[in-house]
C-alpha cells in the first residue's frame, strides 16, 4: 500500500484531516481555475490580435491591387489574388461582387460556426479625380481554429494543475499527519480512556522528543498537570465527603421535619386565601346588588306619589268626559260637533292614561320587592321537602298549560331554621322563569331540583332542559331589568329579587353554572 493510500485511509475517519484535505483541494482548484481562465483569456487576446494584424495587412496590401485588377478587367488576375489571400491562416472565404453582377470567390462560404466577417468597398480614382465604385470584397475569417487551440490548452493546463494539486495535497497531508494529526489522535485516545483508576499514567507522545517546547508540548504538560491536580482534588474530596456524610444525615432529618411543617402551613394558608377570595367576591357582588336594589326601591318609592296623583287626575278627567258625553246625548241641541268630539277625545285619552298609570303602579309595586327587608319576614323552623310540595301545589294553576315534569331530590326530614317566605319566592321565580323563558309556555319541559346538606351547609341545584341562557348572561341574569322578553310584559326583576333574597336575607350565594342544555342554578347557604 502506497503512502498516499495509507494517508487517505487514515484520514477517512479523521474529521480534521478531511477538512484540511477539502480546504487544500478547494483553494488549489480555485487558484487553478483562476490561473487557467487568465491564461486562456490572454491566449485568446493574443490570437485575436494576430487576426486583427492579418486583416490590417490585407487592407494595406491587397485592396489596392484587387481594385486595379477590377479596373483593368482581368478576371484571371483577380482569381489568382483571391486564391493567394485564401492561403493566409484562418482565412476561410473571399468573395467580390461587382455592380454588373459579376462574382469572384475563393474558398467555401461557411454555413454555421464561429466566424468573423469584414466588407470592403473597392474603388478607382481617375487622373481627373473621378471616383468609380468597382465592387465589394467580403472577407470571412474562421475562429474555430482559435477555439480548438484554446480547448487543447485547457485540457493540458487542467491535467497538469490537477496532478500538481493532488501531489501537493498528499505531501501536505503527510506532513500534517506526522507533525499534528497522529499526536492529536494519541491525546484523544488518552482522554477517551482516562478514568479514575488510570490517573496515575501520564500522557506521552510517541516518536517525539519530550523536551520540545511547542504547542503540542504545552498541551501535554497541561493535561499532565490537570491529571495531577485531579488526583489531589480526589484525595481532598474523599476526606470532605466523609465529613459531609454525617452532616447530610442530620440535615436530611431537619429538612424532612421542616418540609412537613411547611406543607401543613402552606395548605392552611392556601385554604385561608381561597376562603378570603371567595368571601371577598361574595361581598363585592352582594354590596353591588344591594346598592342596585336599594336604588331601585328608593326610586320606586319616590315615583309612587306622582303616579298616584296622575292616576287620580286621569280618573277625574275620565268621569268628566263621560258626564259631558251623557249630557250631549241627552241634549244634543246644546252641544256642537266640536264639543262632542273633544269630549270623546278626552275620554279616550283619560282611559289610555289610566291604563298606563295602572301598569306603572304595578311596576312600582314590583320594584319595591327588590329591596329585601328582613323585618318583614318571620323566621321559623320548617321541613324543606314538605314546604317544596306546598309551593308546587300553590303553583298548579300556573303550571297547567306547560305541565312540566318536576322531579325533587331532597333528604327526608331536612329541617331549616330560616325564612320560608324567601324560599317560596326563590323557587317561584325560578320555576316561572323556566316556564316563560325556557319552555316558552309549551309542554314537554323537565325541571330537576336536587338538594343536599353537608356540615351545616345547604346546596340547591336547579336545572331545566329549556332554551338556556344567551351567551354572556351568566352574570347579567342577576342584574335588574335584564330580560329578553320585555315586549311580552317581563320586567327583568325576578332573578334580581332572587339574588337579593339569597345574598342578603339568607346570607348565601347563587350562581349560574354552564350547562350543555337548559340552565343550571346553584344556591349555597347555611341551614341556620
Amino acid at each position: 500500500m502506497s503512502i498516499s493510500q495509507r494517508l487517505i485511509q487514515y484520514h477517512r475517519h479523521k474529521p480534521l484531516g478531511i477538512r484540511l484535505l477539502a480546504a487544500i483541494l478547494l483553494c488549489s482548484s480555485l487558484m487553478t481555475l483562476l490561473a487557467t481562465g487568465t491564461q486562456l483569456y490572454l491566449d485568446y487576446r493574443y490570437e485575436r490580435s494576430a487576426i486583427d494584424e492579418r486583416i490590417r495587412q490585407i487592407e494595406a496590401s491587397s485592396l489596392a491591387s484587387l481594385s486595379n485588377s477590377l479596373w483593368e478587367i482581368s478576371p484571371e488576375q483577380i482569381q489568382v489574388q483571391l486564391n493567394g489571400l485564401l492561403q493566409l491562416p484562418d482565412v476561410h472565404y473571399l468573395e467580390i461582387t461587382t455592380p454588373f453582377g459579376e462574382l469572384f470567390a475563393a474558398g467555401t462560404e461557411p454555413g454555421q460556426g464561429k466566424t468573423l466577417s469584414r466588407h470592403y468597398q473597392l474603388e478607382h480614382r481617375s487622373r481627373e479625380g473621378r471616383l468609380f465604385q468597382l465592387g465589394t470584397l467580403k472577407l470571412v475569417i474562421s475562429l474555430e481554429g482559435i477555439y480548438q487551440r484554446l480547448e487543447e490548452r485547457v485540457l493540458v493546463i487542467l491535467t497538469t494543475q490537477g496532478i500538481k494539486t493532488f501531489l501537493v495535497s498528499i505531501f501536505i497531508l503527510f506532513i500534517f499527519h506526522r507533525l499534528i494529526t497522529q499526536h492529536l489522535g494519541t491525546m484523544a485516545d488518552y482522554a477517551r480512556n482516562l478514568t479514575l483508576e488510570r490517573l496515575d499514567t501520564p500522557l506521552t507522545l510517541a516518536r517525539r522528543r519530550p523536551q520540545r517546547q511547542d504547542e503540542l508540548g504545552h498541551v501535554v504538560q497541561s493535561i499532565n498537570l490537570m491529571r495531577e491536580s485531579l488526583l489531589d482534588d480526589i484525595a481532598q474530596r474523599e476526606k470532605t465527603e466523609q465529613a459531609l456524610a454525617t452532616l447530610n444525615a442530620e440535615l436530611e432529618q431537619r429538612v424532612e421535619h421542616r418540609t412537613a411543617q411547611l406543607r401543613a402551613t402552606n395548605a392552611e394558608l392556601q385554604n385561608t386565601l381561597d376562603e378570603l377570595r371567595t368571601t371577598q367576591q361574595q361581598l363585592v357582588e352582594a354590596e353591588k346588588m344591594a346598592a342596585l336594589g336599594g336604588l331601585v326601591a328608593g326610586v320606586a318609592h319616590e315615583i309612587n306619589t306622582p303616579i298616584g296623583i296622575g292616576f287620580t287626575a286621569a280618573s277625574w278627567l275620565q268621569d268628566q268626559a263621560q258626564q259631558s258625553l251623557q249630557r250631549a246625548q241627552q241634549a244634543p241641541a246644546h252641544f256642537s260637533q266640536t264639543e262632542k268630539a273633544l269630549a270623546e277625545s278626552a275620554l279616550e285619552s283619560s282611559q289610555l292614561i289610566s291604563t298606563n298609570l295602572e301598569r306603572a303602579a304595578q311596576l312600582v309595586s314590583a320594584f319595591k320587592q327588590v329591596s329585601v327587608d328582613q323585618s318583614s319576614e318571620q323566621r321559623r323552623h320548617f321541613e324543606l321537602c314538605e314546604y317544596l310540595d306546598e309551593i308546587l301545589t300553590s303553583l298548579q294553576p300556573r303550571l297547567k298549560q306547560a305541565n312540566p315534569k318536576i322531579s325533587i331530590h331532597c333528604p327526608a326530614g331536612l329541617m331549616l331554621d330560616s325564612y320560608p317566605g324567601a324560599y317560596y319566592q326563590i323557587f317561584t321565580n325560578l320555576i316561572i322563569n323556566s316556564l316563560i323563558h325556557g319552555f316558552d309556555n309549551q309542554p314537554g319541559g323537565e325541571i330537576e331540583i336536587r338538594i343536599s346538606e353537608n356540615n351545616g351547609r345547604l346546596q340547591i341545584d336547579y336545572k331545566d332542559n329549556g332554551l338556556g341562557l344567551p351567551d354572556g348572561w351568566q352574570q347579567k341574569v342577576f342584574e335588574p331589568f335584564m330580560t329578553t322578553r320585555r315586549s311580552e310584559g317581563c320586567t327583568g326583576l325576578g332573578m334580581h329579587i332572587t339574588y337579593n333574597l339569597v345574598s342578603q336575607l339568607l346570607r348565601g350565594r347563587i350562581q349560574a353554572l354552564p350547562a350543555q342544555r337548559g340552565v343550571h342554578f346553584r344556591v349555597e347557604m347555611a341551614t341556620r
